[in-house]
């Protein structure tokens, strides 16, 4: 029978996995394309945001001295005018540049308007409810990091400038295959006795997507196919997509071929991780070119577990970003949560909202092929090698799915 490769600490497999990937190529999109990207090169401001001195009140820009002492009972009497002298005012809106003379914005709720004049409730001092020129944003200021996946308020700020074009890279190509006999496409097959939908593939081309990449289905090898059939699938895998995620195969039976055909085609880096679900995961770099191919294990969860911990970080450095956790919550353990020394537990969690706090219930049910404790869980709890288990009431961060 064939046995794991040493399994190594999840700390080694992940430095492996970052040694071995690198940022994908750069490409230019219009600013209104390119939510969710990574930009490649920092953005500076090409000018003042604003570009002039505006309004930012509904009112009258006035000139701050003419109101001093003004009260509702003394009010200040200025005369409408189309510009900004001694003793006038002119209508303003919210945005609207700043009348040449004016040096701030009287509140319409602060005024009473009578025949061509206004009366001034309230004073104002200089500068007051004005929104000056570069306030937000000076030319040159660099307002963007290379690295930085973009957010709606940042396509805002690009508009803001009118940087029409920004540099950014490319969404890495994902290849997902799925491997096993047993195994239907959800899309296109029947129900068959003993047979079970293939799951991880769409569940994967979510995450992938998810996370930034564009998932490729690249269908089920059967494994009748053989190690001659799952290598030339890799390969072809490979050729149109920038790394492979191969799931299934990657055990130790008689019918697990993918470490042999990937110790062919390239290098294994490894090929047993101490994760828990997920010991079977592995890499490997194949070809002249090296590119990526992560073994991932059958069982849903397990796959989930080594893609949040190898895949996840490596499709972040492919797209030029610094490693981003997933957002995280901190709780106390509701019970106990054991586990071992020298291994990294993946524990799902249900979060519970009590008086005394916020709580992170293990959830019981939790074998590495019951993809229900995923859709019932908020999150995730890892338990690192360094700790034995998780003591009730102990302060955990949760990081939500």
């Amino acid at each position: 029978m064939k046995i794991f490769r040493k399994k190594i600490p999840l700390k080694e497999a992940l430095a492996k996995v970052l040694e071995g990937v690198s940022p994908v190529d750069v490409e230019e999109v219009s600013f209104s394309e390119a939510l969710g990207r990574v930009l490649a090169a920092d953005v500076r401001a090409n000018r003042d945001v604003p570009p002039f001195d505006r309004a930012a009140m509904d009112g009258y820009a006035v000139r701050a001295e003419d109101t001093f002492g003004a009260t509702p009972e003394s009010p200040v009497r200025l005369r409408l005018s189309k510009s900004v002298r001694e003793g006038e005012c002119v209508p303003v809106q919210t945005g609207e540049p700043l009348p040449e003379g004016g040096d701030a914005v009287l509140m319409l709720e602060f005024t009473r308007r009578l025949g061509d004049g206004v009366e001034v409730l309230k004073p104002v001092t200089p500068g007051k409810n004005v929104s000056f020129r570069g306030e937000d944003v000076r030319q040159g200021d660099v307002v963007l990091r290379a690295g930085r996946k973009l957010r709606p308020h940042d396509v805002g700020m690009l508009a803001a400038i009118r940087q029409r074009i920004v540099r950014v890279y490319k969404k890495p190509k994902v290849g997902i295959i799925s491997t096993g006999d047993e195994l239907l496409d959800p899309l296109t097959d029947e129900p068959q006795p003993l047979r079970i939908f293939d799951s991880n593939s769409y569940m994967l081309a979510a995450l992938v997507e998810e996370a930034g990449g564009t998932p490729l289905g690249l269908g089920i090898v059967r494994d009748e196919a053989g190690r001659e059939g799952l290598k030339n699938a890799i390969l072809e895998g490979l050729a149109k997509s920038d790394v492979l995620l191969v799931s299934g195969g990657s055990s130790v039976g008689e019918r697990d071929f993918l470490a042999d055909a990937l110790t062919r085609l390239g290098e294994l880096l490894f090929h047993g991780v101490a994760l828990r679900p997920g010991e079977p995961a592995g890499f490997a770099l194949v070809g002249v070119i090296r590119k990526p191919v992560f073994m991932l294990p059958g069982f849903p969860v397990a796959t989930v577990a080594a893609f949040e911990m190898l895949v996840r970080p490596a499709l972040q450095k492919m797209q030029g970003m610094p490693p981003v956790e997933r957002k995280s919550v901190l709780a106390r353990a509701k019970r106990k949560i054991p586990s071992e020394l020298g291994r990294t537990d993946f524990v799902r969690v249900k979060l519970e909202f009590e008086a005394a706090g916020v709580y992170a219930v293990p959830i019981r049910t939790s074998g590495a092929g019951v993809l229900s404790s995923m859709t019932k869980a908020d999150g995730f709890v890892l338990v690192h090698e360094e700790k034995e288990g998780i003591e009730k009431e102990e302060l955990v961060k949760v990081f939500l799915v």
